[in-house]
């Protein structure tokens, strides 16, 4: 992730609302609401990417998420009344294709969520992903406060991100089974074979050019290099056979999870395929090619060898098949 933590700041009249809705789960708990109140066994329980266990008296049917857990839970026929993220929903690369019917914005910019209108959607369920380095998506730090705050709203979990996209779509299948969901059907097997053909395919082109290096980065004010552990879908790549390129500059506490490189040292790699981040705070190639003559100094990026890649468009076998196909077009594309 790139640099872009900010912090949140929580009006009074939120607080304000925040009592108002405590109480009022407080008073349903008392009651003993649920299904299954009697036994003390909650209709719903989920253990995150945290460890942590959510468990209510019933199923959550109205949710809000990051765009990212959204993209996850949509094709399942999960569609939360609010969704935040890194811009407008119907621009979101992560949403996109996907029906958005009733989803409210509840935030356009990373680490920022408009509270009270989470609060005024009067949520079962906060969902997000847990990334390394304990990020929580479109949050930023586990403990930033917009998460304390969210959490005072409703309960939150945190779908683990930190093992391979490919593990990430089991997770999601599983949790949408949970909220109710019927995980089976035309449309979601057709989806799963696909994405399956595509891995295959991908698999196909890398073992006929096993000597094919790859370089993922998100340049903005730094030639920002991805680590490529800390990444769920470059995780599979390697995994299915991708040689990455990795740097040796240490990250900052602003880098997330990429190398900050310096755009004079740009030239120091010579990848045969660039992965160019497409998340709305990296910048465009018209950008990078007019302000930072040492993009052209790359081999791959001057001969336009560029993939495009969008990390948190990955988490639904739809999405992820598509951009795994391009890459392997793209690599079939490299001269032996």
């Amino acid at each position: 992730m790139s640099p872009r933590f900010r912090s949140l700041a929580l009006p009074a009249i939120v607080t304000g609302l925040l009592m108002i809705v405590l109480a009022a789960c407080g008073s349903s708990a008392s009651e003993g609401s649920g299904r299954d109140a009697a036994s003390g066994s909650p209709d719903f329980s989920y253990t995150d990417g945290r460890g942590e266990t959510v468990a209510l008296e019933d199923v959550p049917q109205r949710i809000v998420a990051s765009e990212q857990a959204a993209a996850g839970l949509i094709p399942y026929g999960i569609h939360p009344v609010g969704v935040w993220g890194a811009g407008p929903l119907e621009d979101s690369f992560t949403l996109a294709g996907l029906d958005l019917k009733g989803a409210e914005s509840v935030g356009q910019a990373y680490g920022e969520v408009d509270v009270e209108k989470v609060v005024g959607l009067e949520p079962d369920l906060i969902i997000t992903g847990a990334y390394p380095g304990d990020f929580l998506g479109g949050l930023g730090a586990k403990d930033a406060k917009v998460v304390t705050d969210l959490q005072k709203v409703a309960p939150m979990a945190a779908v683990s991100a930190t093992g391979t996209a490919s593990e990430s779509l089991v997770e999601y299948r599983k949790l949408a089974q949970l909220l109710g969901a019927d995980v089976e059907g035309a449309r979601i097997d057709a989806d799963r074979a696909d994405f399956e053909q595509a891995v295959s395919d991908l698999k196909s082109a890398i073992a006929a050019q096993p000597d094919v290096k790859v370089l993922a980065v998100s340049p903005t004010d730094e030639f920002y290099v991805a680590i490529t552990d800390e990444f769920p879908e470059l995780r599979d790549y390697r995994d299915w056979g991708l040689t990455f390129i990795e740097s040796d500059v240490a990250r900052t506490p602003g880098s997330g999870s990429f190398a900050p490189v310096s755009w004079e040292n740009a030239g120091d790699f010579d990848p045969d395929l660039i992965l160019l981040d497409q998340r709305p705070y990296a910048y465009g190639l018209d950008k990078i090619r007019s302000d930072y003559p040492t993009w052209s100094s790359i081999d791959a990026a001057r001969d336009g060898r560029i993939v495009g890649w969008t990390t948190d468009a990955t988490l639904n076998y739809a999405s992820y098949a598509q951009q795994i196909r391009e890459l392997a077009t793209a690599i079939d594309g490299v001269d032996s």
